[in-house]
């Protein structure tokens, strides 16, 4: 006798809305055993989607098929059996090798002996239905997301309207949402803080069926993160990995949400103990081993109740065992302050050289615009060359291949002098930038020198050794990189008295050509310049 398993599936997708209820077919298909003469031995009921494999109750049928406890098996429709090819496939092959006898449906039977291709269609038309419709539904879903309706769970201030379908802002938890970002901003707060802070005014852990839990309970700061990142409290979602412009109305401000973001960026540097301060980390190198050198504060009370702070730098000796000592940090900033003494430009210097340079801007300018129209006028000459060489080709005097290679060469001559003519335009007097910043660095060392401002010399230092400041035996140096070192050659070869400035020839400060020779220009105490 044939036994048989009733096998009823309701899964819990929108496809299957339509699809009767369990116990309605369980009724249905108890009723057709119980006319057919097929005797039922176990029923297996299953809640779960059959798009995909791996579902545990239908496995459990399949083996047991596969065992020999049952040879056929009583469903709705074959779609209740298998929405995708991976069970579709097995239950088709155990029906050819004989595992499975018989399949009954409510309108029809499914036997060995029969055509296979109608199941297989059967069987190809339930996975197209599911492939069909994720892709309406992902269609549909960013179409909405386009029209600005976040097709989603609303965020923490917000809710879902399931009348209009839209969100709308949650009058109770916005105004919390919005003092937390406000909180957050003064970057007094850490993410803990805002939990706490959300948690005492009622937003805590929602309680969730499947994992047990009863919720009330501490945001947890991952989340807290979350929420303060969120661009859709400002009006603007992402979905899809695309971002969207929202419809819903913002709970803080773009402004107020930069402000967060910043706070969020600070904080989120690695901010272990900070040993404030070390600006000038970074900007020597040990003399002795080539590590780098840190700084280390040093704080000393005296029985009196005052308190000294020190701070000192060292080598970081992390290549192993050196000799040199620690240095203060004012008697270094003295040395680093006369190194920058040596590569001062005065103010009448400075001046001087400005002018120049402008002049020589406008000569250059000059030039440029003369060769500019030179140019321009080889280019439509060009244009003229081509149109005559089509012209000859068009009344056949010249073969297809002469012509060809004489409009090649035509052509490239006329890019080529595009490119020189759109490299004038745009990079002419390009030279005389670097130049005039260079006078400007070097016209401000003098007062940064003489001020305790340690930022603003390290950045003038590295401008001029980069990284070819070194520390040994307490002692600063370094080698100066190209202008630097010119000029405090020339610095060191003239006395000050003398206010001697080494330039080029009297045409301006552009590069001399290797027949040029350098001039010396002297400035006078007045300011009137000498050659």
């Amino acid at each position: 006798m044939t036994n048989y398993f009733l096998y009823a599936r309701k899964s819990t997708d929108v496809e299957d809305k339509q699809v009767r209820s369990i116990e309605d077919q369980l009724a249905v298909l108890r009723a057709l055993a119980k006319e057919q003469g097929l005797n039922i031995v176990t029923e297996f009921i299953e809640k779960q989607s059959a798009k995909m494999p791996g579902r545990p109750i239908f496995n459990e049928m399949m083996e047991r098929i596969q065992k020999g406890e049952a040879q056929g098996i009583v469903c709705w429709k074959l779609d209740r059996l298998a929405r995708n090819p991976v069970d579709g496939g097995q239950i088709s092959w155990l029906l050819q090798r004989g595992g499975i006898s018989h399949i009954q449906t409510h309108d029809r039977s499914y036997k060995p002996t029969d055509n296979i291709l109608m199941m297989s269609v059967e069987f190809g038309m339930a996975n197209q239905y599911i492939l069909d419709l994720s892709a309406n539904t992902k269609r549909g879903l960013h179409e909405k997301a386009r029209r600005g309706e976040f097709p989603s769970v609303a965020p923490i201030g917000y809710l879902n309207n399931p009348r209009t379908k839209r969100i709308d802002v949650d009058r109770k938890k916005a105004p919390i949402i919005r003092a937390a970002y406000e909180r957050y901003a003064e970057n007094k707060s850490r993410l803990e803080d805002i939990s706490m802070f959300l948690y005492e005014r009622g937003i805590r852990t929602k309680k969730i069926k499947r994992w047990n839990s009863k919720g009330e309970k501490l945001i947890k700061k991952d989340t807290i993160k979350e929420i303060l990142t969120n661009t859709f409290y400002y009006g603007d979602y992402q979905y899809g990995g695309e971002i969207y412009h929202g419809i819903h109305t913002p709970i803080v401000s773009k402004q107020l949400f930069d402000r967060v973001q910043e706070v969020i960026k600070l904080r989120g540097r690695g901010q272990k103990a900070i040993k404030d301060p070390q600006v000038l980390c970074g900007l020597l190198k040990c003399g002795e081993c080539g590590c780098g050198i840190t700084a280390e504060a040093i704080t000393k009370r005296q029985k009196n109740g005052n308190v000294h702070r020190y701070i000192y730098y060292r080598c970081t000796k992390k290549k192993g065992s050196c000799s040199q000592p620690y240095i203060r940090e004012e008697e270094l900033s003295g040395q680093l302050s006369n190194l920058l003494a040596r590569f001062v430009l005065p103010k009448e210097y400075a001046k001087a050289m400005l002018l120049m340079a402008d002049k020589d801007e406008k000569e250059t300018q000059s030039v440029a615009s003369a060769s500019v129209q030179e140019l321009r006028a080889r280019v439509a000459e060009i244009d003229g060359g081509v149109s005559r060489l089509t012209d000859l080709y068009i009344e056949q005097d010249i073969d297809r291949d002469a012509y060809l290679l004489r409009k090649r060469a035509l052509m490239s001559d006329r890019k080529t002098t595009e490119e020189q003519v759109a490299r004038l335009e745009r990079d002419a007097t390009s030279w005389l930038q670097p130049m005039r910043e260079w006078i400007n660095d070097a016209s401000m060392l003098e007062e940064i020198q003489k001020n305790s401002d340690l930022p603003s010399k390290k950045i003038s230092l590295q401008k001029i050794f980069g990284s070819n400041l070194t520390l040994k035996s307490r002692e600063a140096r370094g080698v100066a990189q190209n202008q630097w070192a010119s000029y405090a050659e020339a610095h060191q070869n003239f006395s000050e008295t003398d206010l001697v400035l080494s330039m080029v020839p009297p045409e301006g400060f552009e590069p001399p050509t290797t027949a040029s020779k350098a001039v010396v220009i002297s400035i006078s105490p007045r300011g009137r310049l000498d050659r």
